[in-house]
């Protein structure tokens, strides 16, 4: 079924190239089924596009610690703290730096 799932994500997002929100699902797709490289490099080039995605910079985060790429698992979090005090999203930013200060721990 995950394999459909991706199918669909992926036909959606063939018809709609521009939907953030389709890219993030899909990459996030891609991190449940284990495939942690290529969603990783998904959710880079959607922030390279849409830096403003503040959720990605999160799961993004996340999935770097879990490559063992923890200083650039920080450096996603401290990007994602400043676009969140671009867009005024507080609650984000507070989570992350509980994630920083938590991958800082390590």
């Amino acid at each position: 079924m995950s394999a459909d799932r991706l199918d669909q994500l992926r036909g959606m997002l063939a018809d709609d190239p521009g939907d953030a929100f389709l890219r993030y699902a899909i990459a996030l797709e891609l991190k449940r089924k284990g495939e942690l490289a290529p969603a990783v490099a998904d959710l880079e080039q959607l922030l390279r596009d849409k830096p403003d995605h503040v959720a990605s910079y999160y799961q993004l985060a996340l999935m770097l610690a879990d490559l063992g790429r923890t200083s650039e698992a920080v450096s996603t979090c401290e990007a994602g703290m400043l676009q969140c005090i671009v867009t005024g999203d507080r609650k984000a930013r507070v989570e992350l730096q509980q994630l920083r200060t938590s991958l800082e721990g390590d």
